[in-house]
Parts: C-alpha cells; sequence; structure tokens
C-alpha cells in the first residue's frame, strides 16, 4: 500500500515554506496538496513589477519556499523526490516516497528554519571565520546552483560600486518608491505579509551605515523601528549564489540553495540577509556579471555576519488557509 502523509504533516511541510524568505516578503507562493503530491504554484498577483519585471526574485522566494518545504517533511519522517520542472505556474512538485528516520542533523536544520529571520541590522565587525565559510559555501552546492565568497578587496569594491549605482537607479525610479511603500507596513500593524517597521533599521540623522556595499534602504517607504544607537564598521561576509543556466528552473534551483544558506547560517549561530540591487533588474544583472567577469549567473548576493544582538524582529507570515488546498481523493 502507498503511504502517504497525513493532513496534519503537509500542513507542517507548509507551514516550514512559509517561513522561506521573500522578496519585500509577498509570499508569492500558494499549494496544493493532491494525489500524494504537493505542489508549489507562483502567485503572480504577489509580483513586483517595477523591482522584479521578469519575476526572477518571485521565482527565487518559491525556490526556496520548496526547499524550506521539503524540509519540513523530513522533520516529519519523509524522504521526497523534488520535481524542478516549471510548467506555467507551477514550479515544483515533492513527492514523498517513503517514512525514514529522521537524522539527529535533520532536526537540527529544522529547528534553525523555525528560529530564522532576515536580520537588516549591522552584523558585529569581527570575520566569519574560514571554516564556517566553508560549510556555508557546501550548503549552496544543489543542481546546477553554488555559491562563491568576495574575499579580495578588488571584488569587494567592485561589488560596493555595482550595488550603489543599482542603489541609486532603483530609488530615482518612482514606481518603485511607490511599490516599495506598498509593501511596508506601521509600526504594530501585525500584518501577515510585507516588510514591518519593526523590521527596518533606522540610523540617526547625519549618521548613515558604515558600509562599503550599501543595503536597500527600506526607508525610502516608511520609517524605522529599529534606531541603530552604535554604528559599526561592517564587514560582513558576501555570497554570491550562481546558476549554470538562467531559466525558470535554474532560478527556482538557485532560491533552494538560498533557502539552505541562511538556514545554515542560522544554525551556525550566524544572521543574514539579501543584497538584491545588483541582481534586481536583468541589465543591471547583466551589467554585474560582466563587471565581475563571471561565465555563469548571479542570482543571490548575501550578507553573512555575527548578530549584534537578540533575534532580529519577525515579519509576518500569512495564514495556512490562504495559501494550501488539499483536494481529497
Amino acid at each position: 500500500m502507498t503511504q502517504v502523509p497525513t493532513r496534519s504533516e503537509i500542513e507542517q511541510a507548509v507551514a516550514f515554506g512559509v517561513r522561506a524568505p521573500s522578496v519585500h516578503n509577498t509570499q508569492p507562493w500558494r499549494w496544493v496538496f493532491r494525489a500524494g503530491v504537493l505542489e508549489l504554484y507562483a502567485d503572480r498577483s504577489r509580483q513586483l513589477p517595477a523591482l522584479d519585471p521578469d519575476g526572477r526574485s518571485m521565482l527565487l522566494s518559491c525556490g526556496a519556499a520548496l526547499e524550506l518545504a521539503r524540509l519540513g517533511l523530513a522533520a516529519a519522517g519523509w524522504e521526497s523526490a523534488v520535481d524542478r520542472t516549471v510548467e506555467g505556474d507551477l514550479v515544483g512538485r515533492i513527492r514523498p516516497t517513503r517514512r525514514v528516520p529522521v537524522p539527529a542533523e535533520t532536526v537540527e536544520r529544522a529547528r534553525a528554519a523555525e528560529r530564522r529571520q532576515t536580520d537588516r541590522r549591522p552584523f558585529r565587525p569581527e570575520p566569519v571565520p574560514e571554516g564556517l565559510v566553508d560549510v556555508l559555501l557546501a550548503a549552496a552546492v544543489g543542481p546546477g546552483v553554488y555559491a562563491y565568497a568576495v574575499r579580495r578587496a578588488e571584488e569587494r569594491l567592485d561589488l560596493a560600486v555595482v550595488t550603489s549605482w543599482a542603489d541609486r537607479v532603483e530609488t530615482a525610479d518612482p514606481a518603485y518608491r511607490a511599490e516599495l511603500a506598498r509593501w511596508t507596513r506601521p509600526a504594530d500593524a501585525m500584518a501577515p505579509d510585507g516588510i514591518p517597521a519593526e523590521a527596518v533599521p533606522h540610523a540617526p540623522a547625519g549618521g548613515p551605515r558604515h558600509t562599503e556595499v550599501p543595503v536597500r534602504d527600506f526607508e525610502a517607504g516608511i520609517t524605522g523601528g529599529q534606531p541603530l544607537v552604535e554604528l559599526v564598521d561592517e564587514q560582513p561576509l558576501y555570497l554570491v549564489l550562481f546558476s549554470t543556466g538562467d531559466d525558470a528552473a535554474a532560478r527556482v534551483a538557485a532560491g533552494e540553495a538560498y533557502a539552505r544558506v541562511s538556514v545554515e547560517a542560522q544554525r551556525l549561530g550566524l544572521a543574514s540577509s539579501a543584497l538584491t540591487q545588483a541582481v534586481d533588474l536583468p541589465a543591471v544583472r547583466e551589467r554585474f556579471r560582466t563587471l565581475m567577469n563571471w561565465a555563469d549567473h548571479p542570482q543571490m548576493v548575501l550578507r553573512v555576519g555575527h548578530p549584534a544582538g537578540g533575534p532580529a524582529p519577525a515579519t509576518g507570515r500569512r495564514p495556512l488557509s490562504e495559501v494550501l488546498t488539499v483536494v481529497e481523493d
């Protein structure tokens, strides 16, 4: 007799999936469980036309959700096969195949995934040890995807230049600013999506952050509710996630790698957040790739470092009733 997960196990898996990081916390996904298969669909009503005109960031977000849902099933004792064939809005399928014992490492990663939050605050200035960098690089490896640590001074300078230029291009666009305002939320709003003011750092007037590579300024949409009392010279680790191809399936796989790296960082006691300005827009992304002389396709830049305080502020998540449909036999 074919084994099939219970409804509660499927709900647990999707609860893990919706914890995935997504562009502006748009959570652009919906799930359907039928005939023993968990299907993931992109919700294009949540695509960002100004920031993400080709839907690349939407697919990366969905890939991250796919990876965390698979981890949720693994934590419930299910071995699964993942099909990354993209057909229209369908971006992936997870087929639970059999029950297996749950390794301690899977339990540890699942707990890290439950704690993981995007941390936009400055990190402590000490570098990430090389041994941990190697662990993060290994976590990124998947079908046609891998990560690269930007170590050399000239590469960090080039990354800073391109990101600064891309940041100015985006901020100068009224459509981008309006879109950002739509996806930021006032303090204490308890919204199920978007970026809450509590998660946006606020530097004092006349005291910009001391960072060579600019982070996205969400204060273009709302005043940050997280005051930065002490400004440090930020020297995070920068990881670039690459795919060998650039079709929809490659972008989904890059999103899976993003989730693995961010969960692994959490497991190691590190914090992370995305730096996407240099890869948001197709023309800017290609210019970035050309400047850095990279053959493969940069899909995401991550900043990783030692958290400067307690857990990062949480962002809202949509309820399962909005994102999951279970089709009964």
